[in-house]
């Protein structure tokens, strides 16, 4: 008779120990990372700033879960040493509820930001329309990541999930104003249209003394599925992805800080008048003419450099020859 034994089973410790190992030996390759670029950059790692670590997941980026292991790797080295935690707890609200009933923080932000040329106006005018949700509205970050086309009416009176988005005297600080701004280019944006985004964006043609948002809107940012868009420093938005809560935090400090420091900087609006070319207000016909002339002359410079080639290959071709006579006809060296 044969005994047939159970089969032999790990328990739920001892394979969890590989994994825990696995775990630590990935963090710690985080942290040499994060201690090899402190030393060649000429920073400290431990302790480590907030702006170390904050330039260090910017230079190296990576996917969400690569980020919170970087992090989290930071963290516990800093922990572990008994030196308090260098990454600050991020607040549910990036603008606090006890500033709601002064909205002159607010004006002095959407006054600082740069509105026309791209890319800097495109990301100025999302960043404005970020700071009118959590500084205006006081949405939190959820809330306001997740705000479509839907949650916002235009009409005399710009809404947003049903909340009124006040209106100021000054255009450049004007949160209603703000919000058309952005709504006149997300479209584009959102479909990829450049070239309609900079052409919205030309300072040339730009006037920060009216309100933007007397003025009518199309409709076409209803064909953005998403408001907030991640932008990279070209100006392409990353489509299907949200703004993330941690870039909200640490656009609108960014924004306050500028605004705070420096106050509004007058941006260089103008109308640039255009020097006229002759073949301006000319007729189709005449037009068309126009342009038969300027081809034929065309042809005519290009047969005249070929003309001009030709000529300068022949003389280098006597001229290789003149020399190679006159080689032959030198007399040999002579011994004596």
């Amino acid at each position: 008779m044969i005994d047939i034994l159970p089969a032999r089973t790990t328990s739920p410790q001892v394979r969890s120990q590989p994994n825990r190992q696995q775990s630590r030996t990935l963090l710690e390759a985080h942290w040499g990372r994060f201690v090899a670029w402190c030393t060649a950059s000429g920073r400290d790692s431990l302790p480590a700033t907030a702006a170390t670590i904050e330039q260090f997941l910017k230079l190296f980026p990576g996917s969400a879960s690569t980020q919170r292991l970087r992090r989290h790797a930071i963290r516990a080295h800093h922990l572990e040493a008994g030196l308090p935690d260098p990454i600050p707890t991020v607040e549910a609200r990036v603008w606090p509820r006890s500033e709601a009933p002064d909205q002159t923080a607010v004006g002095q932000v959407l006054a600082a930001i740069p509105k026309y040329r791209y890319p800097i106006g495109l990301r100025g005018r999302r960043d404005a329309f970020l700071a009118v949700l959590l500084g205006t509205l006081h949405l939190t970050r959820e809330e306001a990541r997740t705000i479509a086309p839907a949650d916002v009416a235009v009409t005399s009176i710009v809404r947003i999930r049903g909340h009124v988005v006040p209106s100021t005297d000054d255009a450049v600080s004007c949160a209603a104003c703000a919000v058309t701004r952005w709504l006149r280019i997300v479209g584009p944006v959102w479909t990829g249209f450049r070239g309609d985004v900079i052409r919205l964006l030309d300072p040339t043609k730009g006037n920060l003394d009216r309100h933007d948002c007397e003025q009518p809107v199309l409709g076409e940012w209803r064909l953005a599925e998403q408001l907030l868009l991640p932008l990279d420093v070209h100006g392409w938005a990353r489509t299907g992805v949200s703004l993330s809560g941690r870039s909200m935090t640490s656009i609108i400090p960014a924004r306050r800080a500028v605004a705070a420091a420096d106050g509004p900087a007058a941006e260089v609006v103008v109308a640039v008048a255009r020097r006229p070319s002759r073949f301006e207000g000319l007729s189709l016909q005449e037009a068309y003419s126009e342009f038969g002339t300027t081809d034929a002359a065309v042809d005519a410079a290009l047969a005249r450099l070929a003309a001009v080639w030709g000529e300068a290959r022949a003389l280098d071709t006597e001229l290789e020859q003149a020399a190679s006579k006159s080689k032959q006809e030198l007399p040999p060296d002579s011994n004596d």
